[in-house]
């Protein structure tokens, strides 16, 4: 059960795309404390330094206990707590075995680790905060030199004893250093993930018409023209709205609103996925037709315009009906996107002095 645990916990880590969260780290924290120590209790056993036996005991059930703090979220605590640990641990065992088997390692080990615990603990945390935790790492690390200087060890082990601590902690240390940086360059991926997805979703709401849901004028502009360079036949359908004037100054703008979104949804659902349609100014609705020539378009607006014809609108106990006029062009019938959408908006206008509530092609 705890391999599953932990394996789940690596790939919510490293694999998902989730953020890290403080009760990961501090879990991790933890039992990674915990464990080392509990590894030191059978080598300082192994040496015959029995003192450093019962601290690293308690230590562990320290580090153990801590879990609750964890659950509890008050991690701060915990933070606290493993400082002051870590920077004991190293006094105490300088002044019982030396400077030689390399414990005030952890010190170097744990200042970036502090600085970037403290600041996910507490963003608003100042620069003088972090200055003053580096500040007691650095004193603890040169006073446990100095203690080296001049105090000699209570206890005497042997040069290959302390080679041995020595590879031992600087593994400890190294792996505690890297282990961070994973962190600390998953969360830099997940920022990065999660501010182009914003921008993604910024991006789409600038594209996108607020009244209607259609595309607006500056996303249709990017579309036409990569459909241009694109060297593929397209067509565009330039659709009005017949009288929509009137339809606002006899039943009020909110039901010209509505007439606007129910025409713009029925619009949408007549058209296949790899067509795009836009708002392109008031009552104007302007269709990309993909791979289409102009056969296909009139076929595509003529269904459009029946559809609508056919149509009710009830809003505000009204029943409004409404039709519309509409002007196709083909890509190659014109050299740029403007004179292709001009093409078309002429051929709308002939629609509406013709009598509106048609689709004119030629």
């Amino acid at each position: 059960m705890k391999t599953k645990e932990t394996n789940q916990l690596f790939s919510k880590i490293f694999v998902d795309g989730t953020a890290v969260t403080n009760r990961i780290k501090y879990t991790i924290l933890q039992w990674a404390a915990a464990t080392v120590h509990f590894i030191l209790i059978f080598i300082f056993a192994s040496v015959g330094v029995y003192s450093m036996v019962v601290f690293n005991i308690a230590s562990t059930i320290c580090y153990l206990l801590c879990g609750i703090l964890v659950k509890k979220e008050r991690y701060i605590l915990f933070y606290y707590i493993a400082f002051i640990e870590i920077c004991l641990h190293s006094y105490t065992a300088t002044i019982l075995v030396g400077w030689a088997p390399g414990f005030p390692l952890y010190i170097i080990g744990i200042m970036p680790v502090i600085f970037y615990m403290h600041f996910t603990l507490d963003e608003s945390a100042g620069l003088h905060e972090s200055l003053l935790i580096g500040l007691c790492c650095l004193m603890t690390f040169v006073v446990c030199k100095l203690i080296s200087y001049r105090i000699e060890p209570i206890y005497v082990i042997s040069e290959k004893a302390a080679t041995y601590i020595y590879i031992f902690n600087t593994f400890c240390t190294f792996g505690l250093l890297l282990f961070f940086s994973l962190f600390f360059l998953r969360e830099i991926q997940f920022s990065k993930s999660a501010l182009e997805e914003q921008n993604a979703r910024l991006d789409k709401i600038a594209g996108i018409d607020a009244l209607t849901g259609l595309y607006n004028r500056r996303s249709m502009d990017k579309l036409l023209n990569n459909a241009l360079n694109s060297g593929k036949t397209f067509s565009v359908i330039m659709c009005d709205i017949d009288d929509f004037k009137k339809i606002n100054d006899s039943y009020g703008h909110n039901s010209g609103d509505e007439v606007l979104r129910r025409i713009s949804s029925t619009v949408l659902s007549l058209l296949r996925e790899n067509d795009f349609v836009c708002r392109w100014g008031g009552e104007e609705i302007l269709i990309l037709a993909s791979n289409t020539p102009l056969s296909g378009a009139s076929l595509v607006a003529e269904r459009i315009r029946t559809n609508i014809e056919d149509m009710e609108i009830i809003f505000d106990d009204n029943h409004i009906k409404c039709t519309i006029t509409a002007g196709a062009a083909e890509s190659t019938e014109a050299g740029s996107i403007e004179e292709i959408i001009g093409l078309a908006d002429e051929r709308l206008y002939c629609g509406k002095k013709s009598g509106k509530n048609q689709v004119v092609c030629e």
